[in-house]
């Protein structure tokens, strides 16, 4: 899929700027399956889902929509999750390196803030089963394969650039 064009002026924080181009943007970053409400204000956490797209996808992270940014967020590949755990990460379990990366990943986002602590409680039981609904998977609180690799893959165009 090919982006519309872009609109200057760039998309930055501060101060919130509210326009239909942010709303655009901010639509097409939910549609990638990022966890950002799309409501037309360009503020704090547009900023930091911003930033961290562009990590993600080899952009200069300033939480920034500009040309380039607004681009990629049409036209880059997603990234390739790292691989799931062998087992299926569930409450109860403790000092978890890889629900410790989970937990990271869903941060970065942008579901609710969870302790980066490698401890799978209730908020982070709560936060998979948001994944999950918002992914459309079976909502059943448990990080398995399917709910693992959700939380790194993105709805992209076929043939999107690599």
């Amino acid at each position: 899929m090919t982006a519309p064009p872009f609109q200057p002026p760039v998309l930055k924080y501060p101060p919130p700027t509210t326009t239909a181009t942010v709303y655009t943007w901010q639509q097409q970053m939910r549609d990638r399956g990022w966890h950002i409400q799309a409501d037309g204000t360009y503020g704090p956490e547009s900023k930091r889902l911003c930033a961290n797209f562009q990590d993600e996808h080899g952009l200069s992270a300033d939480g920034e929509v500009g040309p380039n940014t607004w681009k990629a967020t049409w036209e880059a590949s997603s990234t390739y999750p790292p691989q799931a755990p062998d087992h299926t990460l569930q409450k109860g379990d403790m000092d978890n390196l890889d629900v410790q990366k989970w937990q990271r990943q869903v941060n970065n986002r942008g579901w609710p803030e969870l302790d980066v602590d490698g401890d799978f409680g209730l908020q982070t039981e709560k936060v998979c089963k948001e994944l999950q609904k918002f992914k459309g998977l079976p909502v059943t609180g448990k990080i398995d394969r399917e709910t693992w690799n959700e939380a790194w893959l993105e709805k992209v165009p076929v043939g999107a650039a690599r």
